[in-house]
């Protein structure tokens, strides 16, 4: 009779774990984010949309939206519709419907932009930036008697 070799198992599931740490040390760690900022990674059915939150530029094509401390990264390309309320380009109003480019939602979003974000797949179909009162200066030199 044969013993019974319980290393056949411990060695599958040395195995295992070691996958599992290989695979979760190879995560890209080089990534930039915005301070304060964890933006997960979309994955690549992630569909759906984000926000409202602030829109922050990563890196070229990369962006991430922060919803109430909680980030989402997702990726723009040349179908990406982008609508302005003054602040990415445009009049300041409420209706964001001033088509804008990608250049200057990258210039806003140095900055974060309050925006919602319509994501297929991980890319943006479109961003819409949420219009934001301002505080206007009085008027110079206008009586009002």
């Amino acid at each position: 009779m044969r013993p019974t070799r319980p290393s056949r198992p411990l060695l599958i599931a040395a195995v295992l774990v070691a996958g599992v740490l290989l695979l979760t040390a190879c995560q890209d760690s080089d990534s930039v984010e915005p301070a304060g900022t964890t933006a997960a990674s979309p994955s690549p059915g992630t569909s759906g949309t984000l926000g409202p939150g602030t829109v922050s530029y990563l890196a070229p094509g990369k962006y991430a939206i922060n919803v109430s401390g909680t980030g989402q990264r997702f990726s723009v390309s040349d179908r990406t519709e982008v609508y302005g309320a003054g602040g990415i380009c445009g009049e300041h109003t409420p209706e964001a419907t001033d088509r804008c480019t990608l250049d200057e939602l990258k210039e806003a979003g140095n900055g974060g932009v309050p925006a919602i974000v319509v994501v297929e797949k991980g890319v943006a179909t479109r961003v819409t930036e949420v219009f934001t009162p301002r505080t206007s200066p009085p008027d110079v030199g206008h009586s009002t008697e």
